[in-house]
């Protein structure tokens, strides 16, 4: 039995259950969703650090709790490029504020006997994953995990995909999320296409962002990696990817913006990042 340890500072999202308990109430304080449907398959969420996105992560996660079902959560990081395979974590567990997740270790092994898969390595220090997890933890408390970072390319939608056909074929109800977020835009991420000031912004939130969103709504993974490639507005496309591939061969036929906004509406600045929350 193996456990993998927590890695991101403090900075990112709270040490302790307490303090993780409290942030995310806080996130849903005096809010009042607005979406009610009979089913959800997954969804998209934000992986800033919760001052930022952890809003808009909380409340995507409530919705899924509140109107889906899982024994397992699917949840699809990023951050790689497009040549090489997905990367699974293959120990028995995470290690959450909330106690520790357990890993689907037997899925993961029969994955990896139908797609190409590497195991992901402690070392990456990556977040697009570990920033997910107290939150699913905390909604989720009895559901296994499948933690998996996703390339940009369409091999993204064939893992998602094969995902998806596994667990129909044991049986097994599940939620698949993926981890990305928008635009970076400004000098601290060399992308000043547009400038900087109201006008750049304007650009991001109404042409960038917008339009890798409306490609993760239509479910189109094709459009929406090329999309990110081109016009550098997700650093994870790969995770989104993998997520409308699954929710769409469980059944799910289009998304559902639940918000938008930038780290700018947090803390104005030159540069920048978007976050959009979707469920399928």
């Amino acid at each position: 039995m193996s456990t993998r340890k927590r890695t991101l500072p403090r900075g990112w999202y709270p040490v302790d259950k307490r303090e993780c308990q409290r942030g995310i109430e806080s996130f849903l304080e005096r809010w009042s969703p607005s979406v009610s449907l009979k089913t959800v398959r997954g969804g998209i969420v934000p992986h800033a650090g919760w001052y930022f996105s952890g809003k808009l992560a909380a409340r995507v996660f409530h919705l899924l709790k509140s109107m889906g079902k899982a024994d397992m959560i699917v949840l699809y990081g990023g951050h790689l490029g497009p040549e090489g395979p997905p990367r699974m974590v293959m120990e028995s567990s995470w290690e959450t504020p909330f106690g520790d997740m357990e890993i689907d270790s037997e899925f993961a092994k029969s994955l990896m006997k139908r797609i190409e898969v590497k195991s992901e390595s402690p070392a990456s220090g990556d977040n697009t994953i570990e920033i997910q997890l107290p939150m699913i933890k905390y909604f989720f408390p009895h559901a296994k995990l499948l933690a998996i970072r996703s390339p940009s390319s369409l091999k993204a939608a064939t893992l998602g995909e094969e995902v998806a056909k596994l667990a129909n074929e044991k049986g097994m109800a599940i939620l698949a999320i993926g981890s990305t977020d928008l635009t970076h835009y400004g000098p601290n991420y060399g992308h000043v296409k547009k400038g900087t000031g109201p006008s750049a912004l304007k650009w991001v939130k109404n042409e960038n962002d917008r339009g890798f969103i409306d490609f993760a709504l239509k479910m189109d993974a094709k459009g929406l990696i090329s999309h990110a490639g081109e016009n550098e507005s997700a650093c994870s496309a790969g995770a989104a990817a993998s997520a409308m591939a699954t929710c769409k061969i469980l059944g799910a036929e289009k998304g559902i913006l639940i918000d938008y906004y930038t780290s700018f509406d947090i803390m104005p600045d030159d540069s920048f990042v978007g976050y959009a929350g979707i469920l399928y």
